[in-house]
């Protein structure tokens, strides 16, 4: 089929996305734009591609459209319509994940998830963000549970989001002139979880887009290697492109 005929390109094109083979949905626009932010600087520094023409990140939608909801909803009608856009071997053209934070709402999509779809699996369809995002082993759902409850042990009942895995010296930075962007901050197994106001957050991915750096988002960059690793994906290597930071 050709791909301008393509259901699911059709549908994400509608919706301003430019749908990859592979595409990890998140929750809102700034955790897609970070994600992003990151592999341009990994691919300017260091020339791996982490994106290329096979992953892409997308929010599932702005505001209120999107957030864990929005993410089970697209990830459901995705999950169908990839099941009319077959490749010459029978198999799916594209694969779709959810990615959620590790929180009270993240645990109860992964549910509410499966209520939709029994088929989709966690550690297989849908992830929680989490302090360790494993990298090797098997990819089997069971095993994989198994290596992310093992690596995460020491931080259990810590929340977790996307903007917790930047370098403390970096949010210290942009701290000093918000002090109030942080409603409460929780400590265990020496790792820091920040509830950020709305404000504050919004307030931090400026500060990201104008200050970071490829090292303030290595963290960042490792969870797009298990991202890729969870979707079956060759590990990122060097290719011949000469960014900026050369």
């Amino acid at each position: 089929m050709a791909e301008e005929l393509d259901t699911v390109v059709q549908y994400g094109l509608a919706l301003g996305w430019h749908l990859r083979p592979r595409t990890v949905l998140v929750e809102g626009t700034t955790d897609a734009e970070l994600f992003h932010s990151a592999a341009r600087l990994e691919l300017q520094t260091n020339s791996v591609d982490l994106l290329g023409r096979e992953l892409t990140i997308v929010a599932a939608g702005a505001g209120d459209r999107g957030g864990t909801r929005g993410v089970i909803r697209e990830l459901v009608c995705l999950r169908g319509l990839a099941r009319t856009s077959l490749l010459p071997n029978g198999r799916p053209r594209f694969r779709f994940i959810g990615l959620f934070d590790n929180d009270k709402a993240g645990k109860q999509a992964v549910s509410a998830a499966r209520t939709f779809d029994i088929s989709i699996l966690e550690y297989k369809d849908v992830f929680r963000i989490q302090p360790v995002m494993p990298t090797t082993g098997n990819l089997d759902p069971k095993t994989l549970q198994h290596s992310f409850e093992r690596l995460n042990a020491e931080y259990r009942g810590l929340d977790w989001e996307l903007e917790d895995l930047l370098p403390a010296q970096f949010l210290a930075a942009f701290f000093a002139d918000r002090p109030t962007a942080v409603a409460r901050t929780t400590r265990i197994g020496g790792k820091t979880h920040r509830d950020l106001t709305p404000d504050g957050k919004a307030r931090l991915h400026q500060f990201i887009k104008l200050h970071a750096i490829r090292e303030d988002l290595g963290a960042v960059i490792e969870v797009l290697h298990a991202l890729r690793f969870y979707l079956g994906l060759q590990p990122a290597a060097a290719s011949g492109h000469v960014g900026p930071g050369h």
